[in-house]
């Protein structure tokens, strides 16, 4: 049994995750900028931005 309940779309999900090529590429401006924003929308001195793969996050 899984630790937590697994959409049945899951697989869909990691099928458009792995269409960006994002995952292990170089830092991205587009992703800092994002955080950037957040973190001062939201006061905090950072934000994150987490991608779940099949066995990472």
């Amino acid at each position: 049994m899984s630790a937590y309940p697994i959409p049945e779309n899951e697989a869909d999900r990691q099928d458009e995750l792995d269409s960006f090529h994002i995952l292990d590429s170089e830092p991205d401006e587009d992703f800092d900028r994002i955080t950037r924003i957040a973190s001062q929308m939201l006061g905090m001195p950072i934000a994150l931005i987490s991608l779940v793969d099949r066995n990472r996050q």
